[in-house]
């Protein structure tokens, strides 16, 4: 099972805190997405999913397909 997380910044780099990250995964297996708001830091967390492609939302934006590995980080620039 896979941790990880999204960062998202706006275009100053700076975190932003309070967005709404959704996810939908790209497996049939998985169909599922998974909803998380990012803290002080922009930081989402999301914990134990099975490692594989997932498309990023930020703010109900697409943001593109990752691939993600346990303990990797995806950072979003809004």
């Amino acid at each position: 099972m896979a941790s990880f997380s999204v960062r998202v910044l706006d275009e100053e780099q700076e975190p932003i805190s309070g967005a709404r990250v959704v996810l939908g995964f790209k497996s049939i297996t998985r169909g599922m997405t998974a909803e998380e708001y990012t803290d002080s830091d922009g930081y989402a967390y999301f914990d134990e999913y099975d490692e594989g492609e997932v498309e990023v939302f930020v703010r109900g934006a697409s943001y593109g397909t990752y691939y993600y590995r346990d303990g990797d980080s995806i950072t979003i620039t809004v």
